[in-house]
């Protein structure tokens, strides 16, 4: 019996691992894409190679990737399999409530700054003096 639950472990974790691993079109896919499905990839990795990409024209080979600032052979060889000329996503999937990770963050950052307006509205309505009437 352990060895059928370690085989429907092993069978269940190969199959979430597969679904998390996309081909990215490096030609096609926006700054957000590379950021999402690329480890090592950060925002200004990302807007380099969307930058790279606009200054070039589309990426002959793959390898030209290392062309990009930032993005060295370590980093090349860790994403490498996960990059495609022509084939791949090339937009992150919308989430439930129809934003992805990048415009909850911007979200997030301008609902910070409302607070801070409402807070120092709230502070100077609070000092006005009251109307008689």
């Amino acid at each position: 019996m352990k060895i059928k639950s370690l085989l429907l472990l092993t069978i269940l974790s190969l199959l979430s691992f597969s679904a998390f691993a996309e081909i990215v079109n490096l030609n096609k896919s926006d700054a957000a894409t590379f950021q999402h499905y690329l480890k090592g990839i950060g925002q200004k990795k990302a807007e380099n190679i969307v930058k790279y990409r606009t200054e070039h024209k589309e990426f002959k080979t793959i390898e030209e990737i290392m062309e990009v600032k930032g993005i060295g052979e370590g980093i090349f060889n860790k994403i490498k399999k996960d990059l495609s000329l022509t084939e791949g996503v090339t937009t992150v999937p919308a989430k439930k409530d129809g934003k992805n990770k990048a415009t909850r963050k911007t979200d997030s950052n301008n609902a910070e700054i409302q607070k801070g307006k409402l807070k120092k509205e709230g502070a100077a309505k609070a000092i006005e003096p009251k109307k008689k009437s």
